[in-house]
C-alpha cells in the first residue's frame, strides 16, 4: 500500500489503530517520548475484558490484567455507604497501564510497525493548511497521516490551521486535577467494609470531585484525591487525613505520589484536519464521570482504523465519517453523560446525602447496574416505586433540578448524534458551537 502512518504518543487509541494498520500492510511507526517499560502511568484501572475481542486483539498476558475488584460508595458525609454488585468472574477487569502500553508495543512490532521510545515529537510538519509530517530532534519526517494520541495536553493541536476549529484546550470543568499515592496498610486494619477492597467517597469534603481508598495488595493501598477547577496541597492534605479517619486501612507510609491531570469531558467538537487526526485522550474521548479513557479509545482506535482502509487520501473530508462513527456510536452517550456530571458537580453535598440516605437509593437497587447476563433482571417492585416518588415529592428542587439536567442532557446527545453528514465547515462550525453549548448549559461555566 506504500501509505506512511505517524503516531504521536502510546495511547490506547493510537496503538490500537497502529496495530491493526500495520497487519494491514500500511508503514506505521510510533513516536514515544518515554523509555520503554516506563509508558503510562504506574497503576491499574478497570475496563471490560471483551473490549480486546471487538479490537481484533488477544488477550494480553495474564501479568497485565487481574479481577477487577469490588467497589463500596460513600455518601459526602460519610455516614452511608452503597456497595456495587459483584459482575461474573472475568467480565472486568483491572489492566495495570504500563504492562498493556508494553503488551500493545509488542503486538505493533509482531504486525511489522516499528515502535520509537524516547523520541519525543517536537512539532508537527504543516504545509499548505495540510500537515505533512512531524519534527524530532534528529530532524524532519514526512507521513501521508499524523495520528495525535499524545493526551489531553497534546501542543499539537494548537499548531493546526485555525480553519479546521479542533479546540486547542478543555474546558476548565473537563478537567480533573489528581492526586494518586500509594502508602502501606496500616498494621492490622481491613478496609471500610469487610470483604470490600475499593472505597470511593462521592464529592469529598463537600469538595466538586472524588476520592478513593483501595487495597489493592495486601499491604499497599491506593489513593486518589480528585478535584475539578484545582487541587492545593492544603486540599490533599485535608482529603488524606479524613480518609484515614474514615478508611483504618491506609497506613502513615507514603510510597510514592504522582500528580496528574485527567480528562474528564466528552468529546472535542471536532478532532480531523487535513492529514491529522486526534484520538484518545487527545480528542477528549473519556467516560465524564470517571475519566476513564482506555476502552473508548480502544473502540476509537478500531473505528479510525477501518476507516483509514476505506481511504486513498487522508484529507479532514475523508476523515470526517470517522468523527462521525464516533460521535454516533459512543460520543453522543458520553455528551448526555457529560451533562449530567456538570449537574452534580455544583449540587449541595447535602442533597447527595440524602440521596444515599433518605431511602430513595438502596443496597437492592444496585443490582439493576449488574452486567451479569446469565439469568433475568431484578425488577424494583411497584411498592418500592411508589415510595421513590412519594420520596421524590417531598424533595421538590432537587426533583426539578433533575428532570430539567436530564433534558438538558437528552439535548446534547440529539444534537451529538446530529453531527453533519458532510464534511462542510460551515456546517460544521455551527454544529461545533451547539455541541459545545449544550455541554456547558449546566453547571459553572470555566474556561482554561
Amino acid at each position: 500500500m506504500g501509505k506512511k502512518i505517524a503516531v504521536i504518543g502510546m495511547g490506547q487509541g493510537g496503538m490500537c489503530a497502529a496495530i491493526s494498520l500495520a497487519k494491514a500492510g500500511y508503514d506505521v511507526k510510533v513516536f514515544e517520548k518515554a523509555e520503554r517499560g516506563q509508558v503510562s502511568y504506574d497503576w491499574e484501572d478497570d475496563i471490560r475484558a471483551d473490549i480486546f475481542g471487538l479490537c481484533d486483539l488477544d488477550m494480553p498476558p495474564e501479568d497485565v490484567y487481574r479481577q477487577k475488584r469490588k467497589w463500596l460508595f460513600v455518601s459526602p458525609d460519610g455516614k452511608y455507604s452503597l456497595p456495587v454488585p459483584p459482575l461474573p468472574p472475568m467480565e472486568e477487569i483491572s489492566v495495570y497501564r504500563r504492562g498493556l502500553s508494553e503488551y500493545f508495543a509488542s503486538e505493533l512490532e509482531k504486525a511489522g510497525g516499528e515502535a520509537l521510545f524516547q523520541t519525543p515529537v517536537t512539532s508537527l510538519i504543516v504545509e499548505d493548511d495540510a500537515v505533512k509530517g512531524i519534527r524530532t530532534f534528529e530532524g524532519e519526517e514526512r507521513f501521508d497521516l499524523v495520528i495525535d494520541a499524545s493526551g489531553m495536553n497534546s501542543p499539537f493541536r494548537a499548531q493546526l490551521p485555525s480553519k479546521f476549529l479542533v479546540q486547542k484546550a478543555p474546558d476548565g470543568n473537563g478537567v480533573l486535577f489528581g492526586y494518586r499515592a500509594f502508602f502501606d496498610r496500616a498494621a492490622g486494619e481491613n478496609t471500610r467494609e469487610e470483604d470490600i477492597e475499593c472505597t470511593m467517597h462521592v464529592k469529598h469534603l463537600g469538595e466538586a470531585g472524588i476520592s478513593w481508598c483501595n487495597l489493592v495488595e495486601e499491604n499497599l493501598v491506593d489513593v486518589l484525591i480528585g478535584r475539578v477547577g484545582s487541587l492545593s496541597d492544603e486540599q490533599i492534605a485535608d482529603a488524606i487525613s479524613d480518609l484515614r479517619a474514615q478508611n483504618p486501612v491506609l497506613g502513615e507510609r507514603l510510597i510514592r505520589a504522582h500528580k496528574v491531570q485527567i480528562c474528564l469531558r466528552a468529546a472535542a467538537g471536532v478532532f480531523v484536519a487535513d492529514g491529522y487526526v486526534a484520538v484518545g485522550d487527545s480528542a477528549f474521548m473519556t467516560m465524564p464521570l470517571m475519566g476513564s479513557g482506555i476502552e473508548s479509545s480502544m473502540k476509537a482506535g478500531k473505528l479510525l482504523a477501518d476507516r483509514i482502509k476505506e481511504i486513498d487520501d487522508f484529507s479532514a473530508a475523508s476523515l470526517w465519517e470517522f468523527e462521525k462513527r464516533y460521535m454516533k456510536e459512543i460520543g453522543a452517550g458520553f455528551a448526555f453523560i457529560d451533562v449530567l456530571k456538570r449537574w452534580a458537580l455544583d449540587l449541595d453535598p447535602k442533597k447527595i446525602d440524602w440521596v444515599f440516605g433518605g431511602g430513595l437509593i438502596e443496597k437492592s437497587d444496585l443490582a439493576l447496574v449488574s452486567t451479569d447476563t446469565s439469568g433475568e433482571k431484578p425488577k424494583i417492585p411497584a411498592k418500592s416505586i411508589l415510595k421513590k416518588i412519594c420520596l421524590l415529592l417531598g424533595k421538590p428542587s432537587l426533583t426539578c433540578g433533575a428532570l430539567g439536567c436530564l433534558i438538558k442532557a437528552a439535548k446534547a446527545k440529539k444534537i451529538a448524534a446530529k453531527i453533519p453528514g458532510k464534511y462542510d465547515l460551515k456546517k460544521i462550525a455551527k454544529w461545533a458551537k451547539r455541541y459545545e453549548k449544550a455541554l456547558l448549559a449546566t453547571g459553572k461555566k470555566q474556561t482554561k
